[in-house]
């Protein structure tokens, strides 16, 4: 009589810890006696508790010595000899080294393990600068098709620096890398096609007195168009803010593939990626498409010298801690093996940044609208446009989907490119088109 009347004591004591590890059940829970819920073991009438982490425990007959019982329901301790210890109670949680409770966002984005700063993401800086140095070679009058896409592909000798033209890195294999093949070499072939115009018939008048004019490339002011008014360099850069920057991010070293259970997280190798695990490597790589241009060691999230996507990030306050939080409590996430925080924090990071890329695809948008008609101001803020457009396809939002398909995006460029391109352009035309993704995107 006296084991059972411990028994109920405890039972009304703990109602409150069980049922936040109970699962969806037809059963309703009795306050009193919770007949007929599973616990997070499944188990009905189950004791088991789960941490933050999705880790579940359980309960235990504590004989001393280290002698332990575990327990799948009250009615298994009847009969045990020991101290019952509930699982989730503040007696376990204060003895059990294996729950975890919260998950701390560290200061800085650096993580030691066995003595090594376990961060790199070298391949990403390399990117980030051969993007830097094309970019500029795209509003230069020296410039040829063969230099551009041999920056593109990283093949000859063409960036100023050494290390960069002996890198086994390169852009274009990293662009639009998880699209389907035929996305991914409609979009390469459009940057051969940028990179062929700008140097036939761009590059010759950079510089000159030659004024852009509907159907013919020309200057407008400081700024070189091609025949449609578009701006390169910004269509560019812009562009591989979300085939290069963001899906590498989203839909690559973010994915489940990359960063899922099934990845190692426990094999380390001084001689390879800083001895890092496989997992917390790939999050830093995808970390390293952000802040990366810094270089090594961006331990405060610094995005001064950046020019895509990190740039863009920069401009908002809120994002920018959001993103650079996430990275840093989802990278100790991994270190302490904690997959649901993990998760929460790669899908912060995924949708934050997709928000960014559609913020500015609306704003382009409305400031070309908001310029003096074919003003210089005009091209430059629709050459922007044009390539966060093509960079929505790139998005990621709560469901895994992205905001505007390919077909979508392609449609809104093909309007941006009729006729005369950017010289027919009316104001209604691109404010109804921001208004279409402030409505899809939800953006204010």
């Amino acid at each position: 009589m006296e084991t059972k009347n411990v028994l109920k004591v405890l039972l009304l004591s703990t109602v409150i810890v069980l049922s936040s590890c109970k699962k969806d059940s037809s059963t309703p829970l009795d306050p009193v006696n919770p007949i007929g819920v599973a616990d997070c073991n499944d188990v009905v009438d189950g004791i088991a508790a789960m941490d933050e982490c999705g880790t579940c425990h359980q309960s235990y007959m504590y004989a001393g010595m280290g002698q332990m019982t575990y327990v799948a329901t009250y009615a298994d301790t009847i009969g045990l000899e020991g101290t019952f210890i509930l699982a989730g109670s503040a007696t376990d949680i204060g003895s059990n080294p294996y729950w975890i409770t919260t998950i701390e966002t560290p200061t800085e984005f650096s993580f030691i393990a066995d003595g090594f700063n376990t961060v790199s993401y070298g391949g990403q800086t390399a990117r980030l600068d051969m993007a830097s140095e094309m970019m500029s070679a795209i509003s230069s009058n020296g410039t040829t098709a063969d230099a551009l896409m041999g920056m593109f592909e990283n093949s000859g000798s063409y960036f100023s620096d050494a290390d960069l033209n002996a890198s086994s890195k390169q852009i274009k294999s990293k662009t639009a890398a998880y699209s389907t093949s035929s996305v991914q070499m409609a979009i390469h072939a459009s940057f051969d096609s940028w990179f062929t115009d700008y140097a036939t018939n761009v590059a010759p008048i950079v510089g000159t007195t030659t004024m852009a004019t509907a159907g013919s490339a020309g200057m407008a002011d400081n700024r070189e168009l091609n025949a449609k008014g578009m701006e390169y360099d910004q269509i560019a850069a812009k562009s591989l803010i979300g085939a290069l920057c963001l899906d590498q991010v989203v839909n690559g070293y973010l994915s489940e593939v990359k960063i899922g259970d099934a990845v190692d997280n426990v094999t380390r190798d001084p001689n390879e990626d800083n001895n890092a695990t496989a997992m917390e490597h790939h999050w830093d790589e995808g970390f390293g498409y952000v802040y990366g241009k810094f270089g090594p060691d961006n331990l405060t999230g610094d995005l001064g010298t950046d020019g895509l996507l990190g740039k863009y990030l920069n401009k908002y306050d809120d994002y920018s801690v959001i993103v650079f939080d996430a990275f840093k409590k989802g990278r100790q996430a991994i270190v302490q093996n904690c997959s649901t925080v993990r998760d929460e924090q790669a899908q912060i990071i995924k949708e934050t940044l997709s928000m960014v890329v559609a913020k500015r695809a609306q704003v382009y948008l409305d400031e070309a609208a908001d310029a003096d008609d074919l003003s210089p101001s005009y091209f430059h803020a629709l050459s922007e446009g044009y390539g966060f457009i093509l960079s929505l396809q790139f998005t990621y939002t709560s469901d895994g989907t992205p905001y505007f398909s390919n077909a979508q995006v392609n449609s809104m460029l093909e309007q941006l490119e009729a006729g005369d391109g950017f010289w027919d352009r009316s104001d209604a035309e691109l404010r109804a088109m921001a208004d279409q993704i402030q409505a899809v995107t939800g953006i204010e």
